[in-house]
This record gives structure tokens, C-alpha cells and sequence, in this order.
């Protein structure tokens, strides 16, 4: 999978992965319906977990050298292996005068992923990602 080859943007000293980004934050300070903009929200769409190491039996291996027990490298002794959680950050989430809230992502391109992701964070969060493009002449939720 290839990375988006995007400039960062800077904007009254906030620093934007995209000049896409910036623009749209220009875009929303000027909406006199927005009351709060918040920066590169995180949500978490997978919690840490673990699982039984089935590389060794309670943490230790026989050493191909010396046939003695040694602690397992893939668990680090423990038996578990553990997996770090599956986290998105947002773009935005933008707060209106009437109590709408909007958890916004900019896309100039996505890649092949984003589609997953967006499900996944849909799912677990209950509130649809609101993706928006640049188009001629504004802004289009996509």
C-alpha cells in the first residue's frame, strides 16, 4: 500500500498534513454555525488484546543450542502475545450552535484501506464519518 504524498500546511501556527486540511479549517472558521473545531480527534475502533503464544508453553522454549529452557522472544516470557490496539485519527470534529456534532476526514485521494476504516468507525462510534472533497467552487461531502 503507498503513502499519500501530501505537503504539510501551516495555518495561524497549527501544522495540516494536507494543504487540502488547511483549507477546509479556514472553511469552517468562517461557518458562523460552528462553535467548536477540534484538531486530529483520536477514537479507538479496536481495544488492545491478547492472546496464547503458540510459539512456547508458559513463556519458555527449548534453546536450539543448548536444549535448555530460555524465555520465549515472540511473547517475552510471558505465554501472551499482545496486540496494540486499532486507533483512527480523525481530521475534525466540529461542534454547531444547535448541538450537531460531525467527526469530519478531508480527502484529496484515499487509499485502498479507508473504506475499512471508515466502516469500522462507524461501527464502533455510532455516528457516520462525514468525508469531504475539494471541488470546484467549495466543499461536497462524499
Amino acid at each position: 500500500m503507498g503513502r499519500i504524498n501530501s505537503k504539510k500546511a501551516f495555518h495561524n501556527g497549527i501544522e495540516f498534513d494536507s494543504a487540502t486540511e488547511c483549507e477546509y479549517y479556514k472553511y469552517l472558521l468562517t461557518d458562523c454555525e460552528v462553535r467548536e473545531i477540534v484538531l486530529q480527534p483520536q477514537y479507538t475502533l479496536v481495544k488492545a488484546f491478547t492472546l496464547p503464544c503458540r510459539n512456547c508453553e508458559k513463556g519458555k522454549v527449548e534453546s536450539p543450542k543448548t536444549g535448555n529452557l530460555i524465555k520465549c522472544l515472540p511473547c517475552k516470557g510471558t505465554g501472551v502475545k499482545t496486540r496494540q490496539p486499532w486507533t483512527y485519527k480523525a481530521d475534525f470534529r466540529v461542534t454547531y450552535h444547535d448541538g450537531r456534532v460531525e467527526v469530519v476526514d478531508v480527502k484529496g485521494w484515499a487509499n485502498e484501506r479507508f473504506p475499512l476504516v471508515r466502516k469500522m468507525f462507524e461501527y464502533t462510534q455510532g455516528v457516520e464519518l462525514m468525508v469531504v472533497k475539494r471541488v470546484k467552487g467549495g466543499w461536497k461531502y462524499v
